[in-house]
Formats: structure tokens, sequence, C-alpha cells
């Protein structure tokens, strides 16, 4: 369409309309393309007002100017609307007031109202099916212009006027073309005639079929015009001048006739022989490129383009017509994901560039392949550019370009007040698109898009017009007239990777710098296709830009409270235009919660500010936080400011987290100077730190449904470790200050550092908890180290929450301890704080009333503690003193893993089997030998106890019993030997000379090892500790000492690895090392020597040995579990370093070698003695025993 084609007027579907009797409604302009699915239209989103009939009288109209609103009368064309750095939207001019006062109470849904700016005369109009509108919006007016006023050709089905100026060259006043679409053309050859009734006029009437209606009138050239209809028809109008006279006539198109003239008969040659138009609604008329014989005009008819011939010798000829749906079809559905074979295409407009190729608006219903925003699940048309090249005659899509704008309706709602228009700016590098609520920009060669969308559901787009080569536009509504300024440098220099980006960033700057004025037409939404990356990236921009003082989006304040209450909206602002344009769901967690911690910062910084003003206003120091900020802007590099406080905060509370360790440094150097000044400095650095902690913690609780914030917060500046350390370290501090003065100052000077401990307590275990939060979360597992970090501030703060808790209670803050113990489920400390006083009997406790309310609020997760810390500190008596009503509570805490006591409570129950059960259980982990016999004699007692109740035997757990006392009895044994070497001694020892002695007397054999020695000492002391050693320990004891008299012991060493429950490997190397000794026991060489002995001395000697003594009692043995017996050759074989490792965990290495290498010398020497013979005669001398035994 040409640059200054008028606007077609409103189409209609299911509307009822005031039509005259006789008259058939007009067809669609646009007809559905070719489909068998039923019709749908998808309008632009509906914004009615009620409509009030205001009558209109022909060339004047008594208007009120003093009804105008305030601001209409102080906007000037340097009142800005919209800036970005592409474009500019500012005020142009007034509305005349006839015309505000006929489009104040209009119904853009019901009535007919079309607009046009004309560039070329420098005029405008509004008309309504009864009158137009006309005045020069050129005019340097400080007030508001003329305004002419036509009848209006009349039309039975009320729509409005197909209309165009007609351009004068000499002349400043244009004339007008005003058409009806049942075929009536008014003709005014000066606007001037409307001041004075506008009945001086020429008429036509063109001769239409039944049904038939005009679509559109078209410009070619200020004598030319071009009227289409429904059914495929083109009227040429045409003014020519005769005598001083305008003469307007009018007539079909028509071809050209038979001629001998050579421009009659050049055209003939390049047409094809015979085409002919085929019928149809005509959509739209553009003007081609002009030729030396004419101008070439292109009409969109359906589905079809026309090309058109206008020659100057007064005739038209189609030249070309083509299917362009066919091609334009499957060209958006292959942009289309999922693919649908269906497609409700519908072509709109038409434009041809400076290259000469044709730019179709289309749109088409939403298949799901595109994102909606804001519109739920409402229906949408997607609008499109369709770039189409006819070089070779047959069309080709080159290019799509995606309108940022998606019509929302209902299926069978009425349609938009205006059907979407396009122009071409700049030979068609911009496209401009014109909707009945927005205004589209799209760049033809990048992907930069843009859009103007007004505010008032009851404004509305009327006209635009393109200015001449030029990037300006001029935007008509019912409102203003505004001036839309391109910058096409920097269009062309749109980024495709950042540029979306810093557009985004744009909408949102420009909605918070222009959205708020009153007099502003418009409002600032996002593009219905935002992606997610711009979004978020754009977002992230402007809340930087916000946060350091940006002067592009804050403006220069010295008043600092008032300029950081400015940034403070203006980021408040920012989340609620995102969660207003519903995009908020499109941002991830990461970037939402950055967006959270820029505001929290900033509202930080005000709350620390405001501190600051109140300091200097009362006159108090302020030298921590002053010496805080010129530390930190000298270290990034910002020292050079005037004013460091407050370039600090205009420019970096971004890093105002960063700021917390320098008011540390500050604390501690005015400290170590001036000591006398502690309570002061304390008392500005706690109120630093909390000020900035608890303002964002403050804001974060508040805000964090705003933001959609799910926690844990990723990687919180709040808990970072060096905030944690600060505010830790100000406790302390703080703690040692309010120590130290005792009463030694008055309590004016103590009063505000010690009243901070509370706060600073609850500030220290908030941080921690949130960085808890972040490292155990799932995001956190993919940062190195987390694992250990955890471990290691779980057990710090394992250590640090009773002490800190307790500091609050000594120093008179026992309730701030409760409410944090309680807030955090620090059950533990709960339970050391409900007995700090009297524990004993629990009914004299003060916190009696206390603990009560605990088990009924938190049940077993607080009796648990309280319990342990009963059994912990000895209260068994207060353990077992809870009433009946918590008898539930106490018998699940010792069901659950407390045997220690829990048999005592199924003792008071007569629960005497699991008591038996307890005890014996408890007994085998018992590492006091006192402890362990104590509670296998109770257990066995027990057991005898259930015994007479039931009378049922249970055999297995008698036998525990029993081995369980026979092994205390081996212990008993094995220390009352050791301990006999003692006797001698009359000097009194120490244990460690004690174990040396027993050494040394009782182990001489293995003296000379390297780490066996030390091993039996390490047994020998637990022994003499009254230590219960594991069955393994007491084996090697009971094997490796020298045992001359008590050769016993070796059965006694295998009998208990034969009953003990260990792993098979471990069970299998004690029994080797158990044999090799018993091997090794006796002087083989010396036994074999035969010289001068006889057979029964060596009989004796032989049957004297360990070996014959410990078959002796091993072999009658019914059970005899594997490696129970061992022959020579098996028991050579050492244990593995790692088998070695297992059985002697925490030995260093080197250890573990040695003993290794212990192991490998005894077995080395098992291997010289070669006793395989011996102890075949060993086994055959004990068998014959046992038979003589039986035979006797």
């Amino acid at each position: 369409m040409a640059a200054f084609t008028t606007s077609p007027p409103a189409r209609r579907k299911n509307r009822q309309t005031s039509r005259q009797p006789g008259h058939s409604p007009p067809p669609r302009r646009v007809g559905r393309i070719a489909s068998s699915k039923p019709a749908s239209r998808l309008p632009t989103p509906a914004q009615g007002h009620e409509f009030i009939r205001e009558d209109v009288t022909v060339g004047s109209m008594d208007v009120d100017e003093d009804a105008l609103l305030p601001a209409e009368r102080v906007l000037t064309q340097d009142t800005v609307f919209a800036k970005s750095e592409e474009m500019l939207v500012a005020f142009h001019g007034h509305l005349p007031a006839e015309v505000k006062q006929v489009l104040r109470n209009a119904d853009f849904f019901r009535d007919a109202y079309v607009g046009n700016v004309d560039a070329a005369t420098g005029f405008a109009l509004v008309a309504t099916p009864q009158a137009c509108f006309v005045w020069q919006h050129t005019q340097e007016l400080s007030g508001i212009p003329t305004c002419y006023i036509f009848a209006c050709p009349v039309d039975p089905s009320q729509a409005a006027p197909l209309h165009a100026f007609v351009p004068y060259g000499g002349s400043p006043e244009p004339g007008l073309i005003l058409a009806s679409q049942s075929g009536e053309v008014l003709f005014w050859n000066n606007i001037g005639i409307g001041l004075a009734g506008g009945e001086q006029y020429s008429k036509i009437i063109l001769e239409l079929e039944s049904g038939e209606v005009l679509t559109s009138l078209t410009r070619i050239d200020p004598q030319t015009f071009v009227a289409s209809t429904s059914t495929g028809h083109l009227f040429r109008l045409t003014l020519t001048t005769s005598g001083g006279k305008y003469h307007f006539t009018s007539r079909l198109f028509s071809r050209p006739q038979s001629s001998l003239s050579l421009s009659r008969f050049l055209p003939s040659l390049w047409s094809t022989p015979g085409m002919q138009p085929e019928s149809g609604n005509i959509a739209a008329v553009a003007l081609g490129a002009k030729t030396n014989t004419g101008s070439d005009i292109w009409a969109l008819v359906d589905s079809r383009i026309q090309k058109w011939n206008i020659a100057a010798e007064g005739w038209e000829e189609i030249v070309l017509q083509e299917d362009i749906a066919a091609v334009v079809r499957p060209a958006i559905q292959s942009t289309i994901r999922p693919q649908s074979g269906y497609l409700d295409l519908e072509l709109l407009d038409l434009g041809v560039d400076s290259t000469g190729r044709l730019l179709v608006l289309t749109s088409h219903g939403d298949t799901g392949g595109f994102e909606e925003i804001g519109h739920g699940s409402a229906p949408r048309r997607i609008y499109i550019v369709a770039l189409i090249s006819m070089a070779s005659g047959i069309p080709q899509v080159d290019k799509l370009v995606n309108v940022p704008y998606q019509s929302v309706s209902t299926f069978g709602a009425s349609e938009a007040p205006m059907h979407p228009q396009l122009r071409l700016m700049l030979g068609g590098s911009m496209l401009v698109v014109q909707f009945g609520d927005a205004i589209a920009f799209c760049s033809r060669d990048n992907d930069f898009k843009d859009r103007i969308e007004l505010k008032s559901a009851t404004d509305r787009t009327l006209g635009i017009c393109v200015v001449d080569g030029q990037s300006e536009s001029l935007v008509l509504t019912a409102s203003t007239l505004m001036k839309v300024a391109i910058d096409f440098d920097q269009v062309q220099k749109f980024d495709p990777e950042h540029g979306k980006s810093i557009l985004i960033k744009s909408i949102m700057t420009q909605a918070i710098l222009y959205g708020s004025y009153s007099e502003n037409p418009l409002q600032f939404s996002f593009p219905p296709e935002i992606e997610e990356e711009s979004l978020m990236s754009g977002a992230a921009l402007l809340s930087s830009a916000i946060l350091g003082s940006d002067a592009a989006v804050i403006r220069p304040n010295n008043d600092l409270t008032v300029q950081l209450n400015n940034r403070k909206e203006k980021i408040s602002f920012l989340i609620k235009f995102i969660n207003e344009n519903g995009v908020l769901g499109k941002m991830s967690q990461r970037s939402r919660q950055r967006l959270a911690t820029d505001a929290e910062k900033l509202y930080a910084a005000q709350q620390l500010w405001l501190r600051l003003n109140e300091s200097l206003l009362q006159g108090r120091s302020y030298d921590i936080l002053s010496e805080a900020v010129y530390s930190y802007m000298n270290q990034v590099g910002e020292g050079h400011h005037d004013d460091l406080m407050r370039a600090f905060f205009r420019l970096r509370i971004g890093d105002i987290g960063k700021l917390l360790p320098h008011v540390r440094d500050s604390t501690r150097r005015s400290l170590n100077e001036f000591p006398t000044k502690a309570p002061y400095v304390l008392s500005e650095a706690n109120g630093i730190a909390l000020t900035v902690l608890n303002s964002a913690f403050e804001y974060r609780d508040y805000n964090a449904g705003v933001y959609g914030v799910e926690l844990p917060f990723i990687k919180p500046w709040t808990s970072k470790p060096e905030a944690i350390n600060v505010v830790l370290e100000l406790f302390e501090l703080t703690t040692t200050h309010v120590e130290k003065v005792g009463e030694s100052l008055d309590d004016h000077n103590l009063r505000e550092p010690k009243s901070q401990l509370p706060d600073l307590a609850s500030s220290l275990f908030a941080s921690v908890h949130e960085r808890m939060g972040w490292l155990q979360s799932v995001v956190a597992d993919e940062v190195p180290g987390t694992d250990r970090e955890i471990a290691a501030l779980a057990d710090q703060f394992q250590q640090l929450r009773p002490e800190i808790l307790n500091t609050l209670n000594k120093f008179g803050f026992a309730d701030r301890a409760f409410q944090l113990a309680e807030k955090y489920h620090d059950f533990k400390s709960l339970a050391a704080l409900c007995n700090k006083d009297v524990v004993y009997p629990p009914e004299q406790n003060p916190h009696a009333s206390k603990i009560a309310n605990y088990i009924e609020r938190f049940r077993d997760e607080f009796t648990k503690e309280l319990y342990q810390w009963y059994i912990e500190h000895g209260e068994l008596r207060t353990l077992f003193s809870q009433g009946d009503a918590y008898a539930n509570y106490l018998d699940r805490f010792l069901e659950n893993g407390r045997p220690t006591v829990s048999w005592i409570q199924y003792l008071k129950n007569e629960r005497f089997q699991r008591a038996a059960e307890t005890l014996l259980a408890e007994s085998e982990t018992a590492g006091d030998l006192a402890a362990k016999e104590l509670m296998l004699s109770i257990g066995k007692l027990t057991h005898l106890a259930q015994m007479q109740e039931d009378s049922d035997i249970d055999e297995k757990l008698l036998d525990s019993f029993h081995d369980g006392l026979d092994f205390v009895s081996v212990h008993e044994a094995l220390t009352e030997e050791l301990k006999s070497v003692l006797a001698a001694v009359r000097t009194k020892q120490s244990l460690e000379r004690q174990v040396e002695t027993i050494l040394q007397q009782k182990a001489s054999a293995i003296t000379n090892k390297k780490v066996m020695p030390l091993l039996f000492k390490q047994l020998v002391r637990g022994l003499l500790q009254g230590k219960a050693l594991s069955v393994e320990y007491i084996a090697d004891a009971l094997s490796m000492k020298d045992n001359t008299s008590t050769i016993s012991d070796y059965a006694t060493a295998l009998h208990l690895l034969a009953r003990a429950d260990l792993p098979e490997a471990r069970r299998q190397a004690a029994f080797r090392a158990v044999w090799r000794r018993i091997y090794i026991h006796d002087d083989w060489d010396n036994i074999k020597k035969t010289s001068g002995v006889s057979d029964a001395q060596l009989n004796d000697r032989f049957r004297s040995t360990a070996l014959v003594a410990t078959l002796s009692a091993t072999l009658p043995k019914r059970h005899q579990p594997e490696g129970y017996i061992l022959s020579p050759n098996q028991a050579t074989t050492v244990p593995t370093l790692g088998e070695l490792s297992s059985r002697w965990p925490g030995m260093p290495p080197e250890q573990i070698e040695a003993l290794l290498e212990d192991y490998k010398a005894e077995s080395a020497l098992l291997v010289d003695y070669d006793l395989t013979d011996s102890f075949g005669r060993a086994r055959e001398v004990v068998l014959d025993e046992m038979i003589w035994g039986r035979a006797s």
C-alpha cells in the first residue's frame, strides 16, 4: 500500500448495526483462504467503553474548550512519551476540540470511526458515518487547531467513509475525497469549504453490482486515485482542471484498444494475451514502480496478487496474477513447531519496497507453536510479514518477519475496531504495522522489533503516516497525535546476540521512566514471543543499572534519602512490571533470586543510610562506618570521590555485603587503639552489621512471594562465610567486653552493646541456617568441596550454638535464647536451657511449664533430646520420675537405641524377657569390665525371673549369659595373673611402669619384636584400667604372654575365637596367630635331641608341649569350626597389610609394616622347626589317650 493510502473502514462480524431497509450487510473485506474448517477471526483485544451519542452539526460544532484536561494544556512537542536507543515517541499536536468531543465517549466496537494523517498535505482527519473532521496538524499553534467539518456520503451500512486528501502544489489547503462503501463519492476541491458548511462539492456514483461494496481508496498521484471493491473491480478516479474548474470522473479499469501507436503496441508484447482478472475481495492496493508508460499497482485479491499497469494515456492492463497463499502457507508452516497440516491463514495488507519485492501482512491462528504471554488460554492470531520476490514472475518467499503483536479474543466475539495495516518506512527497510491498540515497528533486514501500545481502554489508533524518505511517522489516536522517530543507524547496529536483552531492558526502563505519567497515552509491555534468556538478561541489566545509579534510569540527586527512595521505587516497579505482564514464570530461580537480591541490597543500603543520617542529626559518632567505607572504596579503586560515603551509597551498594569485613577490621583497630571507647565502637559496629543483614532478611521474607522465590537461595550474600564470621566475631567481642567490665562501668556504657547480643545471635543463627540450606540443596551438589564445608559448618555450629544460647541466658536474655532455640528447632539446647536451675524433683524446676509445653508442641523431637540430657548428666532419677502422661514418650525413647537405661524401664514394666535381651546386647559393647559383669549378672537373673513366670527356657539366651560371664572370668583371671608379678615390687609404680614390668616378666618371648611389645602393653594397660577387651584382643593377650605355667590359655583363646561373632577372614587370621604361638611356644630343637635320653624321657618331653596340651583340649570338642585346629603348614600363612590395617585401625602405616615383619618372623621360626611329623604324632598321642581312657 502506498505511503499515504487511506485507512480502510472497520470490518464487522456478528455485529448488529443500524441499516436502512432493503440493503444487505457489506461482505468481509478479507476472505478466509481455502479451508474446510470453520472460519474464525481473532481480533485485537476488546477495550470498549459505554457509548453516548452526540448530535453533529456539519460545518460547525459548539465545544466547551474549558472542558479540556489540564494535562492536555501543558503538553508540548518536547514532551516525551517513550524513548529508547532506536526510537523516540513524543507529543506532536492536540486534536481539535470538536474531534475530542466526538471521540470522548466513542464506542469503537459498535460504531465506525476512521482516521488519517497525511504528510504530503500536512492535514489529518477523523471520520464517522455522518461527518468528517479535518485539521492541519502541522500548524505551529500552542492551542487547539482549527477544525473543518464535512458531511459524509450516506451509507446504508453505517460504515465510515473511505477518504483521501488531494494535494495541490501551490495551495496550502488540499482537496478532500470521501467515498461510501455503497459507491457514492464526494469531492471538495478545497477543505476551506468546511468552514462554511462544506456544501460545495462534486459527486459521482460508482456503478457497483448488487451486494458489491468499496473496500479501499488509494492515491496513485495527485490526479489519480484507485478504488477497489469486494468483487475484484478496480475504478480509476481522475481529477482534471479545465477553465479553472475541477472535473472529477470515474470508470472501471479497461484494456488498451488496438492501435498502430508504438506506445499502445509495446505493452501487449509483454502481457499474456487474453489474461482476465479473477474476481474476489480486494483487501489492499499498493503503488508499485513508475515506468515510462505509467505506474504499476498491486492488488491483494483473496489469496492472489494482481499486478496492473496504469498507463498515462488512460488505459489499464493486468500483467500478472499469482496465488501467493500457495507459497506463503508452507513457508509459515515450516517455522511452526509442532508441525500442523492446517493453517488458518489470512492475507491482510500489501506493500512494495524499493527493490520491487512484495511485502504481505498475514495472520494465522495459533497452532500451539507460539508462546503466549498474559492471555491465558484465549485463542490468538499471529502476525507475520512475508517478503516475496517476483523477479522470475513466480512468487518466492525470501523471508518471514514476525510482528511483535498478537490479537486475542474468543470465537464469535466482536472484531477489532480496525483492520491491521502495513506501512513502509525508508523504502521498506522498516515495516510499520498499525493495530487498533498498538503500532509495531520491525526491521526488514535484522531482528530489531519494537512497538508502542495504547494505555487507555477507550483509546484507539485511527491513522498513521510515514514521512516520505525519512524515518519518522505520525500516529493519530483517539486522544492525541504523536510523532515516532526511528534512529535507523541504531536499528542497523542491532546486535542479534545481545540486542534482544537490551531491548527488553529498554522496555522496562521506559515503563519505569514514562509509564507512571498520567498524560502519557502509552503503556509498556513485553512482546508476545519474548525469549526467556532475553527477559532474564534484560531484567538483570536494568536491576544493575538501578543499583548503580545509572543516569539513564536514576536522576542525580545529592539528597540521598530521596535518591535511594527513588531507586527503591523503581526496583520495586521492575518486579511489578514483570508480574503484571505475566512473564515471571519464564524466569529461572537464579534470575528471580538475582533480582530479589538486588532489591534487598538496595533496601539494606537505604536503612543503613537512614541510620547514618540519624547519627548525624543526633551528633553521634560514625567513625567505624566512615573508616570501613574509606577502606573499601580505596580497595576497589573508587577513592577519588570527594564524598566517599555518598559515592558508596550511589555506586557500590551492590557490594554492601563486602563492606562488613571492613567494618570488622575497623572495629578491631579501634578496640586496640582506643579500648576506653569500646562501648561506642561495638555499638556502632553491631548496629551496622545488624542493619544490613536484618534489613535484607526482612525484605526477603516480605517479598519472597512477589519474586516467586523458592528457598533455599542460591549462594545467598547474607550468609557467605565472611558475613557469618563477621557477626560471630562481633558477638564474641561484645561478650568479652560485657564480661570484662562487669560492674566497673555504669549501665549506661554497657546498655547498647549488651542489648545488641540477642540480635547478633539471631542474625548469626539466620545466616548459618541459610548457608546450610544452600549447601544442602541440589544445586550446590555441583560445587566442589560442598560436603566438606557442610561437615565443617555443622560441626562448628554444633559447638557454638549452645555457647551462644548459654551466653544470652547468662546475661539476662533467657527469653530470646528460648525463642531462638524454638525457631531453629534446636531441641538439644532447649533441653539444656530448661534444666539450668533445679532439675530434681521435676515439679520444682522453674521451667516445668515450658517443658510440658514443648512436649505438647514438639512431641518426640523434644523428648528425645530432653531424656538424652538426663542420661548424659546422670539425672536418671528425673528421667524415671516422668509422670504417666509422658510414659509413651519415654517408652519410645528407650525403644530407639537406649539400651544402657531402657532395661530399667522394662524392669519397671515387668517386661523381663525384653530387659534380659537388652542387657545382653548392651553387655557386648560395654567398655568397662565391671559394668559388663553387672549387666550380664542382672540379665541372667532377669531371664530366670521370666522363666519362673512362663516356665519356658530360652537355652540359647541362657548360654549367652553363661558365655558372657565366662568371658568376664577370663578377663579377671588374666588380670590377676598379670598383676601377680607386681606383688614383688615394693615401691609404688605408675601405670606405665606397671605395664613395662609385666611385659618384661610375663611376655619375654616377644620383647625382641618390633611392634608386638607395643600391642601387648596396650592390651595390658586396658586390663589394668578395668576395661573389657574384645575377643580378638583377649586372644592376642592370652597367646602373646609366656604361658609357662598357664599353658591351657592357648586353648582358652581358641575356644573364645570359636564362639565369637567375627568376620570369617579375621577369625581365620586370629586362629593362625594363636596356633603359630602354640607351635613356637616350646624349644623343639631341644625336644628332638635323643642323645643320652631315654624313651620315657622323650615321651615326657613331647607330652608336656603346648601342642599336645592344646590338642588334648580341642580334639574332644564336638564343635570344631574351620581353623579351630591347624597344622603347622596352615599356621604359617600371615595376614596381608590390608588385613592388618582392618585389624588394627588407626595404626600408622609404618607400624603396620613392622607388625607384618613380626608375624613373618613367627612364621619363619615355625617353618624352621619343621613340625609336620610332630603334629601327626601329637595328634596320635592325644587320640590314643582318648581311646585308652574310653577303654578303661
